[in-house]
């Protein structure tokens, strides 16, 4: 077999180029593995990093893309980071404790960024919130 157990792929000895219905070099293949690799550890990232937040202040991570917060004690604020730093990763933000209608959660920009032109949001509703998606110059609420 080819592949060895970490997926590197070894061609047939005198393999040297890429051409249609031809071998491909280790080196070529194991880049572009490695690119693959590189591409589902990110997508990974962006659909399962679930934080639970219960104290404040919590400056959001860049690589945060789900806040539980959880409003049961006190009032949460949420520093964001700067928005060019998420690399297009969208930030979903939620009450899921129901409580934010007597402890908001409030959600501060980062600088000069804006956040659909606001300088701060705040969930008041109990199971509230906000989807935000990074943009030059700060962010915008998804509808």
């Amino acid at each position: 077999m080819p592949f060895s157990p970490t997926g590197v792929y070894t061609p047939a000895t005198g393999a040297t180029t890429a051409v249609p219905g031809g071998l491909i070099q280790s080196a070529i293949w194991n880049g572009i593995f490695a690119d693959i690799t590189t591409a589902l550890t990110q997508l990974g990232q962006q659909q399962y990093n679930t934080t639970v937040v219960s104290s404040s202040p919590y400056t959001v991570l860049a690589t945060d893309t789900v806040l539980l917060v959880d409003t049961t004690g006190s009032a949460i604020t949420l520093n964001l980071g700067a928005a060019s730093a998420r690399n297009g990763l969208t930030l979903k933000i939620k009450d899921y404790k129901g409580n934010a209608a007597t402890n908001n959660i409030t959600i501060n920009r980062n600088g000069a960024d804006t956040i659909d032109g606001l300088t701060s949001l705040v969930i008041r509703d109990n199971y509230g919130g906000f989807q935000i998606n990074p943009i030059t110059g700060g962010w915008f609420l998804s509808p």
